[in-house]
């Protein structure tokens, strides 16, 4: 029914905050049924190991609550474990999810990010749309230091904001994930740059 919520492009794990955190199952090929909502705590966990590890983290954020629409039978087969993770009202016929962002994430991080997506919206809000870029980045070292992030959060964890329904597949985000973290050797660049010189 939906993508996955998780990319990897080498040493970068890419998030799909929003309606591809919601897991569905098939019961026909008609009947979809919302079964879970990513991460587990087991994948949460590894998220953190991840980033633990030295590996690098790019969230891609959507809104403060994404709404996903369903029919109400749909809503209706939801198991418990689901329910009580998300905010659900109905009409009787349609029925409503809303995902709150970046849950999953420590407090602190959390914080940065619903920063980054309230800066976004006034960004997007200011200026016309031709002007501004199809992915909406933060800014590295934009966040005061606190002693109550992740070690080295402030350069393995960024946010995007994506302006268009443009799809993302391995080789589109490879080049962003390289672009940005970037390694410490240079020398395939640079021997491009003295051979062209």
């Amino acid at each position: 029914m939906s993508s996955s919520p998780t990319l990897r492009c080498g040493n970068t794990l890419v998030v799909f905050d929003g309606s591809r955190r919601l897991v569905w199952s098939a019961s026909s090929t008609t009947n979809y049924t919302p079964v879970a909502l990513w991460p587990t705590p087991e994948q949460a966990a590894e998220v953190l190991d991840h980033l633990a590890g030295g590996g690098n983290l790019l969230v891609m954020v959507e809104e403060e609550t994404t709404t996903v629409p369903m029919y109400a039978e749909e809503a209706a087969r939801m198991p418990a474990e689901l329910t009580e993770r998300i905010s659900l009202t109905s009409d009787g016929v349609l029925s409503e999810l809303q995902i709150p962002a970046l849950d999953w994430l420590p407090e602190p991080l959390r914080q940065r990010g619903l920063r980054f997506l309230r800066d976004s919206a006034r960004r997007l809000a200011h200026y016309p749309d031709l002007l501004l870029p199809p992915l909406l980045m933060e800014e590295p070292g934009t966040e005061p230091e606190s002693a109550d992030t992740l070690d080295s959060a402030d350069t393995n964890v960024r946010f995007a904001r994506r302006r268009t329904v443009r799809p993302y597949s391995d080789d589109r985000l490879a080049p962003v994930s390289d672009h940005l973290f970037p390694s410490l050797s240079y020398e395939p660049y640079e021997a491009v740059l003295e051979t062209t010189s």
